[in-house]
C-alpha cells in the first residue's frame, strides 16, 4: 500500500507507529535489530568476492567476532570494485549507482552501490523524517498528499537526489521545481527556478541544504518583496493565497517600519535540512522561517542515517540503516598520526554523553561498505532523553576529521589540495598550515597562515589581499566544489595571513616539534601568531 494511502486509509498513530516506532525502542532492542542485521549481512558477503576479501581471516559469526576479525576500512578498499561497477562481486545487485567527490579537486569521483533493499529502507527514513518535520509533539503530524514542496538539494547522481524519487513513488507532491524539470537544470538553476516558483504558488514542505537555505534568506529582499511586495510584476500569477499573504506582509512593514521576513510570506508545514554546518544556521533559519528546521543526516556511503525527532534538538540514527561503531576523539587522533596504529571502537550502547566520536559504518541490507570510516565526527548528546521518552542516544554532527576542512557542506580541503594550489598558481610561499575558524555570524571559512620564501619575503611587499585574491583564483578553477561556493552562496572563504620569513622554523625550535599543515591545534596557531609578532590570538 503507497504511504497516500495509508494516509487515507489509517489513522495517525498507526501511521506514527510504523514509520517511528524506531524511537520507542529499548536499547537491548535497538542493538539486537543492529546485531540481526548485521548477522544477515555477513552471510551475504561471505558469498561473494568483496566479502572474501575482507574476511580474509575467515567469516565471522556474531558482532563481536565481526570487530576482532574484520579491519577497519577506507574507500581505497573498495576502489578497483566499485569504480569499475564490477556487479558480480557485490553482496547485491545494485539497482543504483551513486556518486560523490573523493577528494577536492582531485577530479575523482567515489561511487556507491544502493540495492533495492537499501532503497527500501531509505524511503521508508525518508518518511519518518518527512513525517517528523511536520510534528510539534508524539504521534501527531501534518503530512498530506498534493503539497507544494520546494526542493533544495543536489539531484541525481547524488545521494540527495534520491529523497524526490523515492517520495515521489509513495505519495504525490508538487515539487519545485518539478522532476522533470530538475533533470535539466544544474544545482543552482534548480535552486533560483524552484524558489521562483514558491513565490507563486506557496510552499508546505522545504528541503533544502542549510547553508544554500540561509543564502537565499538572507538575500530575501533582493526578491522586491520588501521592497513593496515585488510590485506588479512579481504579483503576476501568484495564487490568490500568496497574492494576499504578500500584500498582508508589505503592509504591515510599512507601518512597523520593518524588513519582510520569509516567514511573513510563506507558512511551511515541514522543513528538512542536511550539511555538515547545519548547527551553525539552525538558529537564524528558525528566525527567518517561522519554523525550526528537522537535521537529517547521511552521505553517499552510509546512505540516510540519522533524523532528529519532533524536539528537533539531536539527531537518532536509524537502526536498520548501518551497523555503527564510534571511534573516541583520542583514538581517532593517535590513527590520523600513526596509520599502523589501529583504534578502538565502541558500539551504540557504549558511547558517552559529551564525547566526540568519528563513526564508522556497515552498510546493511547488501551494502558494499564494512567497518568503513566514512570521516565524519558526531558528539554524543545524551544517552537518554526523558523529555522524549528516547532510551537511546541522540548525537550531533561536529565536523569532519581534522585531516579534511569543509566549508558550508560543499568542498573538502585537504593538505594535499592546497599544495596543488600553491603549485598551480606558482604563489612563492615556503610553509603554511590552514584551519577551519569561523567568523562573527558563525559561518566557516579556510584561514591560511603563510610564510613566504626567503627571496620573494625579500624582493618585494607582497599584501595578505594579493595573496588571497591570487589563491582566490586558483582554488576555485581547481576545485568545482570550491568554486561553488562563490556561486551559490556569494562567499570567497579564504583568509590568508602572512607570516614573516622564519616563523615556522622558530616554533619548532622553541617547541620541539612541527607544526601541522592541517587544523592543527588552537594553542599552536596562537604560538605561531605571537612568534609573529601579532600578540595573543583567540581561537575561533
Amino acid at each position: 500500500m503507497r504511504f497516500e494511502k495509508k494516509l487515507k486509509s489509517c489513522t495517525q498513530q498507526e501511521i506514527w507507529d510504523e514509520y517511528c516506532s524506531f524511537l520507542d525502542l529499548s536499547m537491548e532492542e535497538y542493538m539486537n535489530i543492529q546485531k540481526r542485521l548485521l548477522e544477515e549481512q555477513i552471510e551475504l558477503m561471505s558469498q561473494c568476492t568483496l566479502g572474501k576479501r575482507l574476511f580474509k581471516n575467515g567469516v565471522p559469526k556474531n558482532a563481536d567476532e565481526y570487530r576482532r576479525m574484520v579491519p577497519l576500512t577506507k574507500y581505497e578498499d573498495y576502489a578497483d570494485i566499485l569504480l569499475a561497477k564490477n556487479e558480480n562481486a557485490l553482496p547485491k545487485k545494485p539497482a543504483v549507482w551513486l556518486e560523490t567527490t573523493w577528494e577536492s579537486g582531485s577530479g575523482c569521483i567515489k561511487v556507491a552501490p544502493y540495492s533495492e533493499n537499501m532503497l527500501e529502507v531509505y524511503k521508508t527514513n525518508i518518511i519518518a523524517a518527512m513525517i517528523l518535520s511536520t510534528s510539534e509533539k508524539k504521534g501527531k503530524f501534518k503530512l498530506k498528499p498534493n503539497e507544494n514542496v520546494l526542493y533544495g538539494l543536489a539531484p541525481l547522481p547524488y545521494a540527495t537526489g534520491l529523497f524526490p524519487l523515492l517520495i515521489d513513488s509513495e505519495i504525490n507532491m508538487h515539487f519545485m521545481p518539478s522532476l522533470k524539470e530538475a533533470k535539466n537544470l544544474s544545482f543552482s538553476q534548480q535552486s533560483k527556478v524552484g524558489f521562483k516558483q514558491a513565490s507563486k504558488y506557496g510552499i508546505d514542505l522545504f528541503f533544502g541544504m542549510s547553508s544554500v537555505i540561509y543564502n537565499i534568506s538572507k538575500r530575501f529582499e533582493e526578491t522586491g518583496f520588501s521592497k513593496g511586495g515585488g510590485g506588479l510584476k512579481s504579483a503576476l500569477g501568484m495564487s490568490p493565497s500568496m497574492l494576499a499573504r504578500s500584500a498582508k506582509a508589505y503592509y504591515a512593514s510599512k507601518r512597523d517600519d520593518t524588513i519582510i521576513k520569509p516567514k511573513d510570506i510563506f507558512k511551511i508545514d515541514g522543513f528538512v535540512c542536511v550539511g555538515t554546518d547545519t548547527a551553525l544556521y539552525k538558529k537564524d533559519l528558525e528566525d527567518f522561517w517561522g519554523i525550526r528546521p528537522l537535521e537529517v543526516s547521511g552521505g553517499t556511503e552510509p546512505t540516510c542515517i540519522g533524523t532528529e525527532t519532533w524536539s528537533k534538538d539531536g539527531l537518532v540514527l536509524f537502526p536498520d540503516a548501518c551497523f555503527y561503531e564510534f571511534i573516541p576523539e583520542q583514538e581517532m587522533l593517535k590513527s590520523l598520526e600513526d596509520e599502523s596504529y589501529v583504534p578502538k571502537t565502541y558500539l551504540m550502547d557504549e558511547v558517552s554523553a559529551g564525547s566526540k566520536y568519528e563513526i564508522v559504518i556497515t552498510v546493511l541490507k547488501g551494502g558494499a561498505f564494512m567497518r568503513y570510516r566514512v570521516g565524519d565526527v558526531f558528539r554524543c548528546i545524551r544517552t537518554k532523553n526523558p523529555k522524549d521518552g528516547l532510551d537511546i542516544p541522540q548525537f550531533e554532527y561536529v565536523d569532519r576529521i581534522p585531516t579534511v576542512i569543509d566549508i558550508a557542506g560543499f568542498t573538502r580541503i585537504t593538505e594535499a589540495s592546497i599544495k596543488k594550489v600553491i603549485e598551480y598558481s606558482k604563489a612563492e610561499i615556503d610553509r603554511f598550515t590552514a584551519v577551519k575558524e569561523y567568523d562573527e555570524n558563525g559561518r566557516s571559512f579556510l584561514h591560511l597562515f603563510a610564510e613566504m620564501r626567503k627571496d620573494a619575503a625579500m624582493s618585494f611587499s607582497l599584501s595578505e589581499s594579493i595573496i588571497r585574491e591570487h589563491l582566490s583564483v586558483y582554488f576555485k578553477n581547481y576545485d568545482s566544489d570550491y568554486n561553488d561556493l562563490k556561486r551559490l552562496l556569494g562567499i570567497d572563504p579564504l583568509k590568508v595571513t602572512l607570516l614573516r620569513y622564519g616563523c615556522f622554523d622558530e616554533f619548532e625550535r622553541i617547541f620541539g616539534k612541527k607544526i601541522k599543515n592541517i587544523n592543527p591545534p588552537c594553542e599552536d596557531i596562537i604560538e605561531l601568531v605571537k612568534i609573529n609578532g601579532g600578540g595573543v590570538r583567540a581561537c575561533r
